[in-house]
């Protein structure tokens, strides 16, 4: 019987692999996979071009990073980020502790500030249940960063389990907010099901162990999620409004006559501390006047 011949492919392990990455649709950006059927609220496979509305996943590892995005939406990666939050050490090699701009509750706060902030963010390594065992990676930015939490708070506390992570079958859903700047998508993990059988968990080990290695890298692009709704509309102003309401209010706000004077001036708005006055225009401080001595005179003799 003949050998096989040896194939490099052969060589390769889990650090030369480029894990495929799922991709959860926003109303703003994705414009190949919206072209491809894809709808805001799906899950998008960046490798394969796989739409899905949910995930089953086997969790390998949930690493926590941390990135900072530039002003500018594109194809860029993060301005400034860390691959490993808990060394609190940037990819610049800088103190993150010292950072003004960190940020470790991303969720907790309005979607504009965040924006400007240095945010936690996880990378859920797994394997996908549906589609041959494949790899896979999911990112979780901003709000979906809680979602992440609630997952390691599953798997962490399930006495069933004793670690062995492998055993937990998770069900990934999107999870539809509203915002004062419109729908957003959030991921929503749950552990649906523990494998008994051993041969399954078996395989399902083997091929965790192999995934541990794997080099996650970067994120490429602001996420979508981060990347700011497109507004409605602007004001003649050129002012942006995400809502109808808050339209209203800024149209009727520049709307808003001004009270002129009788010179055609703007009158000025009476003071806090004399209300209803107006103030006296101020007149420069005049000189003071000397005072005119007259020369003292001396004493009378009245002793005759």
């Amino acid at each position: 019987m003949s050998e096989q011949p040896e194939r490099k492919m052969d060589e390769y392990g889990p650090e030369e692999m480029a894990i495929p990455e799922w991709r959860l649709l926003q109303k703003v950006g994705g414009d190949w996979a919206k072209g491809l059927g894809g709808k805001a609220g799906q899950f998008f496979n960046k490798t394969t071009d796989e739409l899905a509305d949910e995930l089953n996943i086997v969790v390998v590892d949930i690493l926590m990073g941390r990135a900072k995005w530039g002003t500018e939406i594109s194809d860029a990666g993060p301005v400034c980020a860390s691959m490993d939050a808990k060394t609190n050490i940037s990819i610049y090699n800088d103190d993150c502790l010292k950072c003004p701009d960190r940020l470790d509750a991303p969720w907790s706060v309005d979607a504009t500030e965040r924006r400007t902030k240095c945010c936690l963010n996880y990378s859920i390594l797994g394997i996908d249940i549906d589609h041959d065992l494949m790899p896979i990676m999911l990112r979780a930015h901003g709000t979906s960063a809680l979602a992440s939490r609630q997952l390691i708070t599953q798997l962490k506390m399930n006495r069933a389990l004793r670690g062995e992570y492998y055993r937990a079958l998770v069900n990934i859903k999107c999870q539809e907010k509203n915002t004062p700047f419109g729908t957003t998508y959030v991921i929503h993990p749950k552990i649906v099901q523990l494998i008994t059988d051993e041969s399954r968990a078996k395989e399902l080990q083997i091929e965790s162990n192999k995934l541990l290695g794997a080099p996650i890298p970067l994120p490429v692009g602001r996420p979508e999620e981060e990347a700011g709704p497109e507004p409605l509309g602007y004001t003649p102003t050129g002012t942006p409004f995400y809502s109808e309401e808050e339209r209203d209010r800024l149209m009727a706000k520049e709307e808003a006559p001004v009270e002129l004077s009788p010179l055609g001036k703007e009158e000025t708005a009476p003071s806090a501390e004399a209300p209803g006055k107006t103030l006296a225009a101020a007149k420069p401080p005049e000189p003071k006047k000397e005072e005119k001595k007259e020369p003292t005179k001396a004493p009378l003799d009245l002793d005759f």
